[in-house]
């Protein structure tokens, strides 16, 4: 991107490597509009900005709190201990650790990172957004399924009740 002069001004010119996607239209435009807020002076050298403080310097304390945001979200994830010790095989662990931290690739996690799908419902029930939540807890065609399976295990669950609606209708 570079800005041309024109006979208004400075414009902004923008050559994208390739079309854009319809998903990412929104996000140009956005982002065109906050560079127009953004004047070119001549006389005045280009500068870092340091984003991670308000003044936009650099600072070992401003650093040192980015990276405590880091260690504390890390932290959280040791809510997970007791997960990682479970006598199950390594994958079945992953997958309960994604599907509780919401990083399954549902239709609706890949609709957030811009995946373009046909469809976006859960493919079970078509009634509602294939969610981990819906899948997993709510859809009424895999509720049965859940049920089942612990049976086999000669364990009880707790489902929301919901599922009671779902099952007697």
């Amino acid at each position: 991107m570079v800005r041309d002069f024109k006979d208004t001004g400075w414009e902004w010119d923008f050559k994208w490597q390739r079309p854009l996607f319809d998903s990412e239209i929104d996000m140009a435009v956005s982002f065109i509009q906050e560079v127009e807020g953004y004047k070119i002076q001549s006389h005045i050298g280009d500068q870092w900005v340091w984003a991670a403080d308000p003044s936009g310097q650099y600072s070992i304390r401003s650093a040192y709190s980015v990276l405590r945001e880091d260690i504390s979200e890390e932290a959280q994830d040791g809510e997970f201990k007791e997960l990682w010790k479970l006598k199950v095989p390594p994958k079945v662990a992953v997958f309960a650790w994604r599907l509780l931290k919401d990083r399954l690739p549902t239709r609706d996690n890949l609709r957030r990172k811009q995946v373009e799908l046909h469809e976006y419902l859960c493919p079970f029930c078509r009634t509602m957004e294939e969610s981990a939540c819906h899948l997993f807890f709510h859809c009424r065609k895999v509720l049965p399924v859940w049920w089942e399976s612990l049976s086999w295990v000669n364990l009880v669950g707790v489902f929301p009740h919901i599922f009671v609606f779902y099952f007697f209708v």
